[in-house]
């Protein structure tokens, strides 16, 4: 034998081994994914065209869905981080009000696979045997693979597409869905089309094992997805330096008009009414009204009602929110989560933070009030033995403002300050109001007082005291800049007072609010949802500041603190129950009701201020306490 036949029987038979062991190689790995692979893939698309049979276009197609369930896949894990890890860096600018976070999805799901044959692509004979076709038959007849396969019909009025899942969920094998089939149709593109089995694909495997999803409609979670897609891209946008464009503001408007319908159809999907409180939030503030505003609060307690509807499995309850853990609690246990009455003792909190106020609460900036050690309590005692508690807090040294509501009417809208003899009126900074405090001052006169009950007025009150420790509790700093009374709308508030029973308010939000302990200093955080306009031609209209803020008796007289800056912006003198929207305070805008003063009341609270103008006018009418 020649050298040279030598080499190349060698190397022919090199060759050979080598071809064996990776056609072996390969036939091992198949039929080890007959019988062992669990892994999901995307298989073979059929595609026609008006009828045309295109099979490039079949394989774009499944590789479209594999990119959407990836991106989206992608995009849930990341949103559910950021839900569960966000946390304040220093004061709040007025952003969304918080809510109950969710987990988001924070059930794993498994990606989609390109391919479920690593001899798909190969077409491989062996002594006249198709090893191809016979590990497909093997394939099928066997073990039927984890794979997502179908048909897409495009015709000139849309694309319709009938996707089949072997091993999707079933509710007969104890799943909360049925699984098996995700056809979609009426879609304007294929784009469109191969996102929505992409999604499809996701809402079956969490809807498999998540019953609250399971009874969101698969094409409705789609429709938010589609819409939530979009959101996340302008929220990163409104991120830049540059902002939303102006063809971006028109985008969040049609979105926002999107989720109207959705919301308009009771969807039973919380995430819906977040994304549309979310996406107001993208708004410049020149762009939202007050009924914007007043929507925003209403989703976000939407959501927080319907995430308390369901628990979540054991093995997921850490790190889940309050609201999401007790699936026993009602409306109103929820509206007391969301918007909550906090004991403070010694201007810090003495409750746990709730996790429905972390993003705003938690840092260092904002768990310690200052304003607290300025707020007290008045407790009035009159000749037929009845007491009335109000809220106060001090203006200036030996000032208190209240309001007006219980100053003898023999007192109201007079000149000059008046002695206040027949009522003992005992005031205490301290932070229980029955225990009578470490130091009461007795309130022996009037400066200055008016009450809307008798004429019309907003309700205020100057009250004098002696011997005040302003350096134990120092006067609050009041907003006096009328100009920015608008500007509180949307921005984070909150009342300092002493809660108790009564009034208008149902039983079961006050037991779930304030529980056993009464008459308490407490926090009431919120955020201003609107504000009475100007009316010309009256100079000083005094306007009401609306918030979100769980008041109740006793609270009356309270400074409405802004969160930001720490000043007093408000007078609360009443609130409202809204059925199925939960408690809203009223407060009188500090700088108007500041400007509606008497000269001689303007100086006891800033000697040496002058005012520009006399009052010429105020607001007619309140609310009911």
């Amino acid at each position: 034998m020649a050298f040279s036949d030598f080499v190349t029987k060698a190397l022919y038979t090199v060759a050979l081994s080598v071809a064996c062991v990776g056609l072996g190689t390969l036939l091992v790995a198949e039929i080890q994914r007959v019988w062992c692979d669990k892994r999901l893939y995307i298989g073979r698309f059929e595609f026609f065209d008006t009828g045309e049979a295109k099979a490039t276009d079949g394989k774009t197609f499944a590789r479209l869905i594999a990119y959407h369930h990836r991106t989206l896949q992608r995009m849930l894990e990341q949103e559910n981080q950021q839900r569960k890890s966000e946390v304040p860096s220093g004061a709040p600018s007025g952003g969304g009000a918080p809510m109950p976070d969710s987990t988001f999805w924070n059930r794993k799901f498994d990606s989609l696979l390109s391919t479920t044959s690593a001899l798909s692509t190969v077409e491989l004979t062996v002594q006249g045997i198709n090893v191809k076709e016979l590990l497909s038959w093997l394939r099928d007849r066997v073990s039927t693979p984890n794979e997502l396969t179908g048909t897409v019909e495009k015709h000139p009025h849309g694309v319709n597409v009938l996707v089949n899942w072997p091993r999707g969920p079933l509710r007969l094998t104890g799943q909360h869905v049925d699984g098996q089939s995700l056809d979609t149709a009426g879609h304007p593109d294929v784009e469109k089309a191969a996102f929505h089995v992409a999604c499809g694909l996701i809402w079956a495997q969490l809807a498999g094992g998540d019953e609250a999803l399971s009874k969101v409609p698969r094409a409705e979670f789609c429709a938010w997805a589609e819409a939530w897609k979009h959101y996340v891209d302008l929220r990163e946008r409104s991120a830049t330096l540059t902002g939303l464009s102006p063809e971006s503001l028109e985008s969040v408007k049609k979105t926002r008009a999107f989720l109207d319908r959705q919301v308009a159809g009771s969807t039973p999907h919380a995430e819906v009414y977040r994304l549309r409180a979310d996406l107001l939030d993208l708004l410049p503030s020149d762009q939202k009204n007050q009924t914007d505003l007043a929507q925003a609060q209403t989703d976000r307690l939407k959501y927080a009602i319907l995430m308390a509807r369901h628990a979540p499995p054991p093995a997921e309850q850490q790190g889940v929110s309050l609201a999401a853990r007790k699936s026993t609690q009602d409306a109103f246990e929820v509206m007391a989560q969301v918007r909550p009455a906090l004991r403070l003792r010694g201007g810090t909190l003495a409750d746990p933070l709730p996790e429905s106020w972390q993003q705003v609460l938690a840092s260092s900036r904002t768990t310690t009030f200052p304003a607290s050690h300025s707020t007290g309590s008045i407790l009035i005692r009159r000749a037929d033995q009845s007491e009335t508690r109000l809220t106060a807090f001090a203006v200036a040294p030996g000032v208190l403002m209240t309001v007006g509501h219980n100053v003898p009417q023999e007192l109201l809208a007079k000149d000059r300050p008046q002695p206040l003899t027949t009522e003992t009126w005992e005031f205490s900074f301290d932070d229980d109001a029955r225990l009578g405090g470490r130091q009461t001052y007795t309130i022996r006169s009037v400066i200055y007082a008016r009450d809307d009950k008798t004429d019309g007025s907003p309700s205020v009150a100057l009250l004098e005291i002696e011997g005040h420790d302003t350096k134990t509790h120092p006067p609050l700093a009041l907003e006096w800049n009328r100009d920015l009374v608008g500007a509180q709308v949307g921005q984070y508030v909150y009342v300092i007072g002493y809660p108790s029973f009564g009034g208008n308010l149902p039983r079961r939000f006050l037991n779930a609010l304030l529980g056993d302990e009464l008459d308490t200093k407490r926090l009431m955080p919120g955020r201003v949802v609107s504000f009475t306009p100007p009316q010309p031609p009256a100079t000083h209209v005094v306007r009401s500041l609306v918030s979100d803020v769980s008041t109740t008796t006793g609270v009356a007289g309270a400074p409405l603190v802004d969160l930001r800056g720490g000043k007093v912006v408000g007078l609360h003198f009443a609130g409202k129950w809204e059925e199925g929207q939960g408690k809203f305070a009223h407060a009188h805008a500090m700088a108007d009701l500041l400007g509606s003063l008497p000269e001689f009341a303007i100086q006891a609270i800033k000697p040496g201020t002058i005012q520009d103008s006399p009052p010429t006018g105020v607001v007619q009418g309140s609310p009911t306490p």
